[in-house]
């Protein structure tokens, strides 16, 4: 079996934005040179500041030879 370029949890970029990696064709419903991706939720206020927090992820399925790696990310404290 040939090995997948990308793996679940990994970094990419598409069209020069960052994704993250959540499903490949290894998962139900991932065609064949595919990954599902998840370019991130837009900023809103948290329920604990009294805003209503996010609505369900959108994941996107693509091709992968979309895909180039990704870049290291930067890790700050909550």
């Amino acid at each position: 079996m040939e090995e997948l370029p990308f793996a679940k949890g990994d970094f990419v970029r598409i069209d020069g934005v960052n994704a993250v990696v959540i499903a490949t064709e290894e998962d139900e419903n991932i065609p064949h040179d595919h990954i599902a991706v998840f370019f991130g939720s837009e900023f809103t206020k948290r329920e604990s500041e009294g805003g209503e927090g996010n609505a369900n992820p959108v994941v996107w399925v693509i091709p992968i030879d979309l895909c180039e790696d990704g870049l290291e990310p930067e890790f700050r404290d909550a």
